[in-house]
């Protein structure tokens, strides 16, 4: 289902409300997308005092991160979620099981996280839409995976992706959970919000023959995709 609002602030409000609201399942495991579109939930969701008196409940597993790159970096998907949502509700570390970058064996870390999620069932999923349609580190033309991969990235996510790191950065490959994985979320939340966003929406919702990772989430009653008027702006009369 499509979900619109007025403004970026509504769908953070909403997103943050349903992160409060799964936290009170009697085991949650979220797994949540880093970057900038997810900043202002985790920040309205951290400052809701009613949640931590339940946050040593919370398990937070890994949806991606960029191989080679160390946890502790500016840039990594850790370090930008350790910024803005981790260390604001103060998790402790061994609530979180997240892979990674810099592993010997990035086959091992996949195996590793699917091992995980096998024991703790992912409940509440926040995922964000890439400039080219992908999910998590899913590039178009992925297959519909139900396990973990490591993945080389396109040129797109390489280029859009310097924007989180202070100096030029070589990104090749990327480590992430398949799509069918975050399907498998018993909820997911898909927020696509900005202007700059409008474009690909619309091959989302509008071409079908795109073949785009954000067109498999899909279609499923317990998948919602929340937009700003902004990012909507091409499919508000559909």
């Amino acid at each position: 289902m499509i979900k619109i609002f007025a403004t970026e602030e509504e769908v953070a409000d909403a997103i943050a409300r349903e992160m409060k609201e799964h936290l009170s399942h009697e085991h949650p495991v979220f797994c949540l997308a880093s970057g900038s579109t997810p900043q202002k939930s985790y920040l309205k969701f951290a400052g809701d005092a009613e949640i931590h008196a339940r946050i040593q409940q919370l398990k937070i597993v890994s949806l991606d991160e960029w191989a080679g790159i160390s946890r502790e970096s500016e840039g990594s998907c850790y370090q930008m979620l350790n910024q803005d949502l981790f260390s604001l509700v103060h998790l402790d570390p061994r609530q979180i099981e997240f892979f990674d970058g810099t592993a010997p064996d990035l086959e091992q870390e996949c195996l590793r996280i699917d091992r995980f999620i096998d024991r703790h069932p992912i409940t509440f999923s926040l995922m964000g839409v890439g400039m080219n349609g992908h999910i998590g580190l899913n590039e178009p033309g992925c297959p519909m995976l139900d396990h973990s991969s490591v993945v080389d990235l396109s040129e797109t996510t390489k280029t859009v992706a310097q924007k989180y790191f202070r100096q030029p950065t070589v990104l090749d490959r990327g480590i992430t959970l398949g799509l069918s994985q975050v399907a498998g979320s018993k909820r997911v939340i898909v927020a696509v919000t900005g202007e700059r966003k409008a474009g690909i929406v619309k091959e989302i919702f509008t071409n079908p023959e795109a073949k785009l990772p954000a067109q498999e989430l899909l279609g499923y009653e317990h998948i919602d995709f929340f937009l700003d008027s902004k990012a909507a702006k091409y499919i508000k009369q559909r």
